[in-house]
C-alpha cells in the first residue's frame, strides 16, 4: 500500500475507476452499482482512507452553489389488504402520529403510501416513490404474521416500526416491550399481587420477537413456584383458551393486550379488580378505562423519521450492514382495573377466588 495519507486517486486507480466513482461510492449514492460500491469501500478501508468531513461539506457547498436541500416527502407504506386497514384499535395510529408530528418538526411531509394496491408490483412501487422525488421512507407494522418486502431499498433510508418486518434486517424502532412487561410486573408486585398470569395469542409474542413471554418467564424465576401461572399463549379461538386457562390456574390479576379478557371474566361472574385483576400491555394515550402500560407509540413513530432523517442527511441508502434499534420506554398507567391489596388479608382474597 501506499504511504502516507492515502487519496482518493489512489482508490480510484486501484479500482480502476474515475475519482466521481469513487466519490459516489463512498456517500452510498445510487448512481453506482452496489457490487462496484461495495468494492471500491472495500479497497478504501484497505488504504485506510478516511474523509475529511469539513472537505466534504465545503465541496458539497461548493458544486451546489447553495445548502443541499433534502427531499421534502417521507413516505409512510402500509401493507394490510385493504388501504385503511392499519387504522385498527391501538397503538398503529399513535406510529402515524408521531411520525407525521416529528416529519414536520424536521421539514418534511408524511405521505400515506399503499403497497397492496391492485395491480401494484414491489419495484413498480420503488419506481413510482424514486420517481417522485421520494427517497425516503417508514414502513409500517404488517398484518399478523408479519412478512418480507423486496423494495428497491438501494435507492432508498427507510426505516420501520416493530418487528413485524422480517426481512430484510433493518433500522427500526419499537416499545421496549421487554421493559414494558418488566414494569407491569413490578408496578403489580408493589401492589400486592402475587399470582400473575400473562394471556396473549402466539401470534402476538412473535410480533415482539417472543418480549412478552420472555419477560413473564423471567420474573417467575425469581418467585416460588406456588406463584407461578403459566402464560398462555394462545395458538386457537383465544376466548375458549383463555376461559380454560383461567379455570385451571386462577390468576390474581391478567396481563393481556385487549379487553376479551375481561368479557370472558365477567362471563365467569367474576368482578374486576374486586375478584380478579386486570392490566393492558400496550394502552394508548387515549385508554382511560383500564390499568397497565402506556407503550408511548406516538414517540416510536418520531423516533423512525429520526432514523430516516439521519440516512438523508449522511446521503446513505439501502439497507445497512449492522441494522439499528431504537427502542422507547413504556409509561405505567393507574386504573380502575387493578387495586391495592396490601391492606386486605390474602387468606380472605384467596377464599373469595376459589369460590368462584
Amino acid at each position: 500500500m501506499a504511504s502516507g495519507e492515502p487519496t482518493m486517486q489512489q482508490i480510484a486507480d486501484a479500482a480502476g475507476v474515475s475519482r466521481m466513482a469513487v466519490s459516489l461510492a463512498l456517500r452510498n449514492s445510487p448512481k453506482i452499482s452496489k457490487a462496484t460500491a461495495e468494492r471500491i469501500r472495500k479497497l478504501a478501508e484497505e488504504f485506510g482512507y478516511r474523509p475529511n468531513p469539513m472537505v466534504s461539506a465545503l465541496m458539497t457547498q461548493l458544486r451546489h452553489g447553495r445548502e443541499v436541500r433534502r427531499p421534502s416527502v417521507l413516505a409512510y407504506v402500509t401493507t394490510y389488504s385493504t388501504e385503511d386497514g392499519w387504522r385498527r384499535p391501538g397503538p398503529f395510529v399513535e406510529f402515524f402520529e408521531g411520525a407525521r408530528r416529528r416529519a414536520e418538526i424536521l421539514g418534511y411531509t408524511l405521505e400515506e403510501w399503499w403497497l397492496r394496491k391492485a395491480g401494484m408490483t414491489e419495484q413498480r412501487f420503488s419506481d413510482i416513490l424514486y420517481t417522485r422525488n421520494i427517497h425516503g421512507m417508514i414502513v409500517a407494522p404488517m398484518p399478523p404474521g408479519g412478512g418480507t418486502l423486496e423494495l428497491d431499498w438501494q435507492r432508498f433510508a427507510a426505516a420501520t416500526i416493530a418487528y413485524s418486518v422480517t426481512a430484510p434486517n433493518m433500522n427500526r424502532a419499537s416499545n421496549d416491550q421487554y421493559g414494558t412487561i418488566s414494569l407491569a410486573l413490578r408496578h403489580l408486585t408493589a401492589l400486592g399481587y402475587q399470582r400473575i398470569g400473562l394471556a396473549i395469542t402466539a401470534e402476538s409474542d412473535q410480533r415482539v420477537k417472543q418480549y412478552w413471554s420472555a419477560g413473564m418467564l423471567v420474573y417467575q424465576e425469581g418467585i416460588s413456584r406456588g406463584q407461578r401461572v403459566p402464560p398462555l399463549l394462545a395458538t386457537g379461538p383465544f376466548t375458549r383458551s383463555f376461559g380454560e386457562w383461567f379455570s385451571e390456574h386462577r390468576p390474581e390479576v391478567v396481563l393481556s393486550l385487549g379487553g376479551q379478557c375481561l368479557r370472558v371474566l365477567q362471563e365467569l361472574g367474576l368482578r374486576v379488580p374486586q375478584d380478579v385483576g386486570f392490566a393492558h400491555l400496550a394502552l394508548t394515550a387515549s385508554d382511560k378505562e383500564w390499568a397497565g402500560v402506556n407503550q408511548n407509540s406516538e414517540l416510536v413513530g418520531a423516533a423512525a423519521v429520526d432514523l430516516v432523517d439521519a440516512q438523508l442527511r449522511r446521503n446513505e441508502r439501502g439497507i445497512p450492514e449492522h441494522a439499528k434499534t431504537v427502542l422507547i420506554p413504556g409509561q405505567w398507567v393507574p386504573g380502575p382495573t387493578v387495586r391495592d391489596l396490601n391492606a386486605r388479608p390474602r387468606r380472605a382474597r384467596t377464599r373469595r377466588l376459589a369460590e368462584k
